[in-house]
């Protein structure tokens, strides 16, 4: 189909020639609703191998979506204060390593639900982890660093 710019912005920016993608879960998982994407692309969509191939590229931007709102949300990335730009390079960087491994972590819990938290910890983060926060106090443990 052919998706028009709005009018007063008709000499910025061309008509677009796309393609609608429908797809969705055949069968509803136990848990949770079906899956359904209505996707918009100017991408060609030949045949069915290419339009699995875009919902994968359109998996990846959401998993990229997810990271921007652990770094945002997570990490308040947006509150810092800081004025220079290598004070905020460093805390950039740093808060992008955070950000990562709870995205791995988060991406690992889903896949394995009993996975143990020495998979993405060490022993000395465990402790750390239970010492600061006290959502579990029957697991807590005494702190040795």
């Amino acid at each position: 189909m052919l998706l028009h710019p709005p009018e007063g912005k008709q000499k910025k920016y061309p008509t677009l020639m796309v393609t609608a993608v429908h797809a969705y879960e055949t069968q509803s998982p136990a848990n949770r609703e079906r899956i359904v994407w209505k996707l918009l692309t100017d991408l060609p969509v030949d045949d069915l191998t290419t339009a699995v191939h875009l919902l994968e590229k359109y998996g990846m931007r959401w998993k990229i979506q997810v990271f921007h709102k652990i770094l945002k949300s997570g990490c308040r990335a947006e509150q810092s204060h800081l004025r220079t730009a290598d004070r905020l390079s460093n805390l950039f960087a740093f808060f992008c390593i955070i950000a990562w491994r709870i995205f791995w972590l988060t991406m690992n819990q889903r896949e394995d639900k009993e996975a143990p938290p020495s998979l993405g910890f060490t022993g000395c983060e465990q402790q750390l982890l239970d010492h600061f926060v006290k959502d579990r106090p029957s697991e807590t443990r005494s702190l040795t660093v």
